[in-house]
């Protein structure tokens, strides 16, 4: 199985700034001694050393993934404004001529997981086929509603490929392709689902909007359950814990949390997801950070490995 990041901002798009780019490039240029600059290879040498967020940016789209079994087959997740540009970079797999075919998991239709869907060009060509495997009801109304003229000029109607909707009760095991599919709720406003996804033992479980906090941590044997084992883990860290509990009811958790979580469950990788939209870079390396030095205090024998999500990143379980 392979997974692969298109969007991992949380609550709305956030575009790295003309600011954050000068900032980026200021520190760059302070960090480089003259014999950094004297030919491309020296260059690239000099930029490779740099660390991730003076050289990167996390990204500034909303929740997408896309998911591959051992045959190739796509899943994607959700259709946050990541959606955009894993569409066009999946055309040439046959969708631009209409042969396309893939299945979809939803886990709630909230703005941040939704807005991509009217440009996903794949959507607009005839023949293509997608079949959405989702726990949340009406999911085809819901996304119709989005192409009402009065929010989107273009309507449902136009999205010309052919849709398959499968409503699949929470806790029931569906398989799809050579992946087994599990969804269990989480507390979210308005309701979200996470889903646990096994091909050949290998285990990814996404757990994006979902928050866990303090007070819930004596009664969590259940989600322990669900997350046990986990070869990759994706949760929900929007908050530091201190703005987490401040948050209570806003449907987000923390790293600090997160790590609890998967510690207790012995999960074997967490992946930090759904950035809150005002934190740039390095305040992002600066949570990671805390999260890496969180985790050093109760897992002395290294047994989680912790990862912060950012657009490009692709993980082979």
């Amino acid at each position: 199985m392979i997974i692969r990041f298109w969007g991992v901002r949380g609550s709305i798009g956030s575009p790295i700034s003309n600011k954050n780019i000068r900032s980026k490039i200021e520190k760059i240029l302070s960090l480089a001694k003259p014999s950094d600059l004297q030919s491309s290879e020296s260059i690239q040498n000099f930029l490779s050393k740099l660390n991730f967020s003076t050289l990167h940016t996390y990204g500034g789209n909303t929740t997408c993934l896309e998911i591959r079994d051992e045959s190739n087959q796509l899943y994607i997740i959700d259709g946050g404004t990541g959606l955009r540009e894993l569409g066009n970079s999946i055309l040439k797999e046959g969708y631009l001529q209409g042969k396309g075919k893939a299945n979809w998991i939803f886990t709630h239709t909230h703005w941040d997981h939704l807005q991509g869907i009217p440009f996903f060009v794949p959507f607009y060509i005839p023949g293509n086929e997608f079949t959405f495997y989702s726990s949340v009801e009406n999911l085809e109304d819901r996304i119709k509603y989005q192409h009402r003229n009065t929010h989107f000029p273009v309507p449902y109607e136009t999205l010309s490929a052919t849709k398959k909707f499968n409503f699949v009760a929470e806790g029931e095991t569906i398989k799809v392709g050579n992946l087994e599919i599990l969804s269990k709720s989480v507390r979210h406003p308005g309701g979200s689902y996470s889903y646990k996804l096994t091909e050949n033992g290998k285990i990814f479980i996404f757990s994006s909007d979902a928050e866990f906090n303090i007070d819930e941590m004596e009664n969590i044997d259940l989600y322990i359950e669900y997350f046990r084992g986990a070869d990759v883990l994706v949760f929900d860290t929007q908050y530091t814990f201190d703005e987490s509990l401040n948050k209570i009811d806003w449907g987000h958790s923390s790293a600090s949390i997160a790590t609890d979580i998967a510690l207790k469950a012995g999960v074997k990788k967490l992946v930090m997801f759904h950035h809150d939209p005002s934190y740039d870079d390095e305040k992002l390396d600066a949570v990671y950070l805390r999260a890496l030095n969180y985790k050093e205090m109760f897992d002395k024998n290294h047994q989680l490995d912790i990862v912060m999500a950012y657009e490009g990143l692709e993980i082979k379980i």
